[in-house]
């Protein structure tokens, strides 16, 4: 008996233990994945002031209620009652039914809790922007100006309390003096009352969990879909960017050119005022080509081969707008009629 219940009682503890680890490993490293899937061209949404209290962004936010009561499992967001109109910064976890209820403090071997100076609930530092940076001025400017993201940490730590080991048990037959730490049970003090008064002498402290990675998406939040002639648009405006940028030396050197040729070729009545006026306007039908500005055409493919229609001396032709038949191997056209419908050839996504 001296042996048997000390190690009974042990196992189910350390059983405990080893659960509450997951769960705090789950709420740091589950969470730095939402962050791959918002919209970097924009800074990301900010959480309420007061919902929870250390909430920067609604990611955080979000998870923090998730793990409220330590684990995804058992989340009821459908239960959730909207803040009252009249406090929208108000706090969520009054009506968040993981937060609300308090099944979860019905441990009889330990319980776990995020309310102590030495804990940490879910936390995600702001984006460190900048990391993957090359060095080159021009690709420097553009990060700066279509990707917020970088490098995303998110980390958590739990403490958990003794509920159930005697803190001596049969000393006259051992050494040692302890067998656990403080049990806080039948204190006469609630749980969270009890979580805030643990400390490293009398209460177990889960290792700190956290993964960093980095997701500096520079992805278009709209389809890729530009019409020859056209100005506008996400796809354009990022293409503009690098191509009219004074740090890109050709630039410069383009617009100087440029002006020399046209002012020579309507000195020589090489070139008709009214054509170079309709650079940058349609004028009575009359448009053409400004070499200062990109020209580019874009289409989503739609199971027939990637063409744009322009017209050429009057006449409308086609022309492919990828590199979709070289008339070699033809190996843009051969992976696309492979890959069918499914993302990267993928049919079974469970399988790939």
């Amino acid at each position: 008996m001296i042996v048997f219940i000390p190690v009974f009682m042990y196992a189910i503890f350390l059983d405990d233990l080893l659960r509450y680890s997951l769960d705090s490993q789950e709420a740091a490293l589950s969470t730095v994945w939402d962050f791959t899937v918002q919209d970097y061209t924009k800074d990301l949404k900010k959480a309420p002031a007061k919902a929870p209290v250390g909430g920067s962004t609604m990611i955080q936010k979000q998870a923090r209620l998730m793990f409220c009561d330590h684990e995804s499992g058992k989340d009821r967001p459908k239960e959730f009652v909207t803040v009252s109109s009249s406090d929208p910064d108000g706090d969520d976890t009054v009506n968040y039914k993981d937060c609300a209820d308090t099944d979860h403090h019905k441990a009889i071997v330990a319980h776990q809790c995020w309310i102590n100076p030495k804990a940490k609930q879910v936390t995600c530092e702001a984006a460190e922007t900048g990391k993957g940076n090359l060095g080159v001025p021009i690709h420097n400017e553009y990060m700066k100006k279509y990707t917020t993201g970088g490098i995303i940490k998110c980390s958590a730590r739990l403490i958990v309390e003794n509920y159930l080991l005697p803190e001596t048990l049969f000393p006259q037959f051992s050494e040692v003096d302890k067998l656990a730490k403080e049990r806080w049970h039948g204190q006469g003090k609630t749980i969270h009352d009890n979580a805030n008064q643990g400390t490293n002498d009398n209460a177990y402290y889960i290792k700190e969990q956290g993964l960093a990675i980095l997701t500096d998406t520079w992805a278009l939040t709209t389809p890729a879909d530009t019409r020859p002639g056209d100005k506008s648009g996400e796809f354009y405006e990022r293409i503009a960017n690098i191509y009219q940028n004074p740090i890109n030396i050709g630039y410069p050197m383009a617009a100087l050119s440029s002006a020399t040729f046209f002012s020579r070729a309507l000195s020589d009545n090489l070139l008709s005022p009214t054509l170079l006026a309709a650079m940058d306007r349609n004028i009575g039908g009359l448009q053409a080509d400004n070499p200062l500005k990109p020209n580019l055409a874009i289409a989503p493919q739609k199971g027939a081969a990637p063409t744009e229609e322009i017209t050429v001396a009057g006449s409308p032709t086609k022309f492919f707008n990828t590199e979709w038949q070289d008339w070699d191997k033809n190996r843009t056209k051969d992976s696309y009629n492979k890959r069918g419908s499914n993302y990267m050839g993928c049919k079974q996504a469970e399988k790939c």
